[in-house]
């Protein structure tokens, strides 16, 4: 044990040997980084280099090609940092969302939205609803997905409404999604998330019980309709060892997890509960849907953007 972190990155078919077919060798970075998210062929980094100022880079590993953002607008001590990242289909454009909290205690949020066609950062208004977690965004139907609340004041006694938060990447505007009913206000002993459903197009909602014995899983069967919630799993544990962290689903229909305590990547059959192990294994794994493109290939890069992130330009307001 060198107590080194070995990070490798890798394409695999989905099918049943899930086999991998692509190492991918170019990632354009040195120091401890988040992947944000995928979309039509482009990775977006985000690297904090140790330091408040968080470093955002797109990247497109097939044509080994990437970009180091300008720094945003807004610089401040941050308390959580939520990033979504997504396409704009009407202006044929790549935007990034940024969401910055002050404090714990601090309601005081900052909203910035990253333009690739423009290059440049602007402010918006923040939502009303607080994120719910930090867990990573949902990308579905040109809209990034968290869940959220919001504090309800029932005659001095307070409240949390569970709720999910949606950008939408064409008009740049929050929109709120109701939840199932029953998932409206969890007990603080259960966790939720969001996965994405049915090959993307729409999203299902994961609900962990207190000390992860069980989980049920609902999906929205038609995005953006509310009666189409479902739930359509309960899953228990593995043997004795808490339930898998849920990362999504598969192309035939199987989840894909996390084990609980060694971090195994491993796929499970929600009816038969048969479990495929992969031989992956990994704190931070980070698991997408994967369409290799040229995006980026035409696009002039500046050799100090991608060679020397410390030289790299400063605010650039749209």
């Amino acid at each position: 044990m060198t107590g080194r972190h070995e990070v490798e990155y890798s394409l695999h078919s989905d099918d049943q040997e899930f086999r991998k077919y692509a190492q991918l060798e170019y990632m354009p970075f040195d120091n401890l980084h988040s992947i944000v998210g995928a979309c039509n062929g482009l990775l977006c980094l985000m690297d904090f280099q140790f330091s408040f100022d968080s470093i955002f880079i797109l990247c497109n590993p097939i044509i080994r090609k990437s970009i180091t953002l300008p720094k945003p607008c807004l610089s401040s001590l941050p308390y959580k940092i939520s990033v979504g990242f997504g396409f704009d289909s009407a202006q044929n454009d790549y935007k990034l969302l940024k969401i910055t909290k002050k404090g714990v205690l601090d309601k005081y949020v900052e909203v910035e939205l990253y333009s690739l066609k423009r290059n440049c950062w602007k402010i918006l208004a923040p939502p009303k609803y607080d994120l719910y977690s930090d867990d990573f965004m949902v990308y579905v139907n040109e809209t990034v997905h968290w869940i959220a609340y919001e504090r309800v004041n029932n005659e001095g006694s307070y409240s949390c409404k569970l709720l999910i938060l949606g950008f939408d990447m064409r008009d740049d505007v929050f929109k709120e999604i109701m939840l199932p009913e029953r998932l409206r206000n969890l007990p603080h002993q259960s966790e939720i998330y969001v996965i994405p459903y049915d090959e993307l197009s729409s999203i299902a909602v994961i609900e962990l019980g207190s000390l992860h014995a069980e989980c049920d899983i609902w999906v929205m069967k038609k995005y953006g309709a509310v009666e189409t919630w479902t739930k359509m799993y309960s899953l228990g544990k593995l043997g004795t060892e808490p339930m898998p962290r849920v990362l999504g689903f598969r192309k035939n229909g199987d989840l894909m997890l996390r084990t609980y305590n060694n971090l195994r990547l491993v796929s499970r059959d929600p009816e038969s509960h048969e479990i495929d192990y992969f031989g992956i294994q990994g704190r931070r794994t980070y698991v997408c849907n994967y369409t290799e493109s040229l995006v980026l290939l035409d696009r002039v890069i500046d050799d100090a953007m991608t060679e020397n992130r410390a030289n790299y330009a400063g605010n650039a307001n749209c």
